[in-house]
C-alpha cells in the first residue's frame, strides 16, 4: 500500500488496512446496502463508496465526488487513490453529525455543490444525515424547491432516523424555516445575518 507509506503511515500493512476498512468502518455493510440514489440529473447520493462503486459511478457518467468525511481518515485516503486512478475529481467538506457547521463550512458546501463538475456524487459514511443535509440544500438553495419538499431528503428511507445525536440538523433547518416564514429571507442571506451555529450547538 504505497499510497499510505508516502503519507507517513508505514505501520499500515495491507492486512490492517483491509481489516480496519471492512470491519471497523463497516464497509461490509455499505457493500450490501449502498444507499445509492439519483437525486436529479446533476446529483447522486450514497454512503461511502468503495473502489467498485466508484467505477460504476464513472460508468454512469458521474464526473466528481464530494465527500463529507474527514479527508485524512483511512477510507478517505483509499477513496482518493481510487478516484485518482479513475480520473474522478474528489473534494472534501468535513461535516460532523452532532454539530452544525460553521458559516464558512456551509458556504463552502454550497459552493462545491454549485461548481463541481456534474453529474456529481455526494456522500458521508452512511449516506443518511450529513448527506441528507447536503441534498436538502442542493434541492432548496440551488434547485429552488420549497424547504418542506427538500427536507424529504432527510428521511428514514435513506437511513436517517432523527434522534438526540443528529436532531441538531433539524434544529438548524427549523430555525431557518421560522426566520424565512417571518421575513422571507433566503438561505444564503440567512447564513450571513442570522445563522448562529454556536448558539445552536450549545442549545443542543
Amino acid at each position: 500500500m504505497q499510497f499510505f507509506e508516502d503519507r507517513g503511515h508505514p505501520a499500515y500493512t495491507p492486512r490492517l488496512i483491509l481489516t480496519r476498512y471492512w470491519m471497523a468502518d463497516h464497509a461490509w455493510v455499505r457493500a450490501l446496502f449502498p444507499n445509492f440514489y439519483k437525486v436529479d440529473d446533476e446529483l447522486y447520493r450514497s454512503n461511502h463508496p468503495g473502489r467498485r462503486r466508484l467505477a460504476k459511478a464513472k460508468a454512469l457518467g458521474i464526473r466528481s465526488v464530494l465527500s463529507l468525511r474527514d479527508p485524512d481518515c483511512m477510507p478517505s485516503r483509499l477513496e482518493r487513490a481510487a478516484c485518482d486512478r479513475l480520473g474522478l475529481e474528489l473534494q472534501f467538506v468535513r461535516l460532523r453529525t452532532v454539530f452544525v457547521p460553521s458559516t464558512e463550512t456551509m458556504k463552502s458546501l454550497l459552493e462545491k455543490l454549485r461548481d463541481m463538475p456534474k453529474p456529481m456524487l455526494v456522500h458521508c459514511k452512511s449516506g443518511a444525515d450529513r448527506t441528507g443535509l447536503a441534498v436538502t440544500l442542493h434541492r432548496h438553495v440551488i434547485r429552488g424547491e420549497p424547504l418542506s419538499e427538500a427536507r424529504k431528503s432527510l428521511h428514514w428511507t435513506y437511513g436517517h432516523l432523527p434522534m438526540v445525536k443528529n436532531d441538531i440538523v433539524h434544529r438548524m433547518l427549523d430555525a431557518y424555516a421560522a426566520d424565512s416564514a417571518r421575513t422571507g429571507i433566503e438561505f444564503e442571506a440567512w447564513l450571513d445575518s442570522a445563522y448562529d451555529p454556536v448558539a445552536l450547538n450549545l442549545a443542543h
